[in-house]
């Protein structure tokens, strides 16, 4: 388990207390919350770069990027140009971001609700991915990307994450009193690495921290973040399996090498315990309900496990989960919460940058990936979908299988409203794959309906606890069995109700708009396009512009 205590974070008076419900849970440190003028400053010298003549002394990386891209690429929807619009920029780069990485940015991962957000609200890093891509798309001309724009557009971002780990680096070189070294020996890198990763969880800037602040976190570092010694480990094994140990000393570009290795894997790595998470969630399952498994459980089973088991993550109210869109209350005597949608809520993300976060790994988001692999288009005929569809596995479907017609039917329906083929960036689609895919897919909410926060944000909206202490989890517990009790279950054989409102996440696909609510995303593209613009000006005008977020809490989001 990854419960963070702050007991050695509080000596710094850099981070704040980091308790609550969350399997994940993290300390953060008070890190940068706005996007200064030297931020927007290094920000535009790499576009500047990159946009100039940079793109070609990293030509074959390029190639490389483009090689990613190209299978979501050519199942997105193409403007008049041929080009993608500005929210099918955001789910291709999130996508590889994803694949690639394991790097979440809020705005690229959030799709649908991200577009009608308000700008004056988010975290730094919805201001980087926004402030990045109006600027690119200004340059450009904003009448979208090419796959080779779009590369460019990638690498920048990651450029802007290399340099960040050469900074971190610095400050662990400095705080170490290394800074004048040219080469490290073995022990040397690991100090070193401890030293950065230590950084890097805990959001704690050492040119910010007090002295002595490294040798209070090395001696309470396994209380701070109890999985530490299995992160040493992960690092230390990336560090030989990249030449570590086949070497006296490193230069300064392989330890940061090294580096960012460890950040590519760590998503992967840190996903383990997520699924576990899933692991203990799965033995409650509620198996009343759906064709494959209802991916909910009773939140009757879900307190009592906290209470009977000593699974005390599972402490959340119901008016937390319901506004993350973690409890279905469709039977209202009987409420469960979703398996999916809690492991990839926003209390199980880690913020170690400025640019990304680490969260749990969506497993249907490789599913999808799988499918648009398959067509490589924006949409598919229903039957070459169920085809497909029936031989693809999940981690707990198996891969061949024949569907259930109320499924197959479901997909024609959806079918019929677009012209014949079904558009694989839909809400209905996605709601049809979590009908499919219970235990992996999240159910895909009206945009609007649900508002994902942390718990520290929603105790400061709300003045109200996000999680129940113990007395009032054994009252909650009991009223909750008692209602139950007296309420006749009836099984189903849908996991829950079906919507018929549509929305399409990314443009390009007709909408039947008697039949559905469509999400009418190019007025939100739009407006985020001139949003962006607006600040790309007031920047290149000015140079200096503020955006001034939340500090963080409990819960490290996006």
């Amino acid at each position: 388990m990854s419960f963070v205590s702050t007991s050695a974070l509080l000596l710094f008076t850099l981070a704040h207390v980091a308790k609550g419900s969350s399997f994940l849970s993290r300390a953060q440190g008070m890190g940068v919350e706005t996007m200064d003028a030297e931020l927007q400053s290094t920000i535009m010298r790499k576009i500047e770069d990159m946009l100039g003549d940079g793109a070609w002394k990293i030509d074959i990386r390029l190639k490389q990027i483009q090689e990613h891209l190209q299978t979501t690429f050519k199942a997105m929807p193409k403007n008049e140009n041929g080009k993608l619009d500005h929210a099918a920029v955001r789910y291709t780069l999130h996508s590889y971001f994803v694949q690639r990485h394991g790097w979440y940015v809020r705005g690229l991962s959030d799709a649908g609700e991200s577009f009608n957000s308000n700008s004056s609200q988010g975290t730094l890093q919805d201001r980087v991915e926004e402030f990045v891509q109006g600027v690119f798309e200004q340059k450009l001309g904003a009448h979208g990307l090419n796959l080779r724009e779009l590369s460019v557009l990638a690498a920048t971002f990651e450029n802007l994450v290399r340099e960040e780990v050469a900074q971190r680096f610095s400050a662990t070189l400095q705080v170490l009193n290394m800074s004048d070294f040219e080469e490290w020996d073995a022990q040397q890198v690991d100090d070193v690495l401890d030293a950065y990763m230590m950084s890097y969880i805990t959001r704690i800037d050492y040119l910010k921290a007090k002295t002595g602040a490294i040798n209070i976190l090395r001696e309470r570092m396994t209380k701070v973040y109890p999985t530490w010694e299995a992160t040493r480990v992960f690092m230390h094994d990336v560090s030989a399996q990249h030449g570590g140990h086949r070497k006296t000393y490193l230069t300064r570009s392989e330890i940061e090498d090294v580096l960012e290795q460890i950040g590519d894997q760590y998503g992967r790595f840190q996903d383990r315990e997520c699924r576990e998470l899933k692991s203990k969630l799965l033995a409650l399952e509620d198996r009343s309900i759906g064709f494959n498994g209802s991916g909910r459980v009773r939140m009757t089973d879900f307190y009592g496990s906290n209470l009977q088991e000593g699974n005390w993550q599972f402490s959340e109210t119901r008016d937390y989960l319901d506004q993350n869109g973690i409890l279905d209350i469709h039977d209202p005597s009987i409420p469960r919460m979703v398996i999916p949608n809690y492991i990839n809520s926003p209390t199980n993300c880690l913020a170690g940058s400025k640019y990304y976060s680490v969260c749990c790994m969506n497993e249907c988001e490789d599913l999808l990936d799988d499918i648009e692999h398959r067509f490589k288009a924006p949409s598919a005929p229903p039957a070459d979908i169920v085809k497909f569809v029936s031989s693809l596995p999940s981690s707990t479907v198996p891969a061949i299988r024949v569907l259930q017609p109320m499924l197959v039917e479901r997909l024609e329906t959806i079918a019929n409203h677009h012209g014949g083929k079904v558009p694989l960036h839909g809400r209905l689609f996605m709601q049809w794959m979590h009908h499919v895919y219970p235990r992996e897919c999240p159910y895909p909410h009206v945009s609007g309906t649900t508002r994902p926060q942390r718990t520290r944000e929603y105790m400061q909206q709300t003045d109200r606890s996000a999680t129940h202490r113990a007395e009032a989890l054994h009252q909650e517990h009991k009223m909750l069995v008692a209602k139950q009790s007296s309420s006749e279950a009836s099984g189903s054989e849908e996991c829950t109700e079906w919507s018929h409102i549509e929305e399409l996440y990314v443009s390009g696909a007709a909408v039947d708009k008697q039949s559905f609510h469509p999400f009418r995303p190019l007025a939100y593209v739009s407006m985020a396009v001139a949003a962006a613009s607006m600040m790309a000006k007031r920047v290149l005008s000015s140079g200096i512009t503020s955006f001034a977020v939340g500090t963080g809490g409990k819960d490290i989001f996006v």
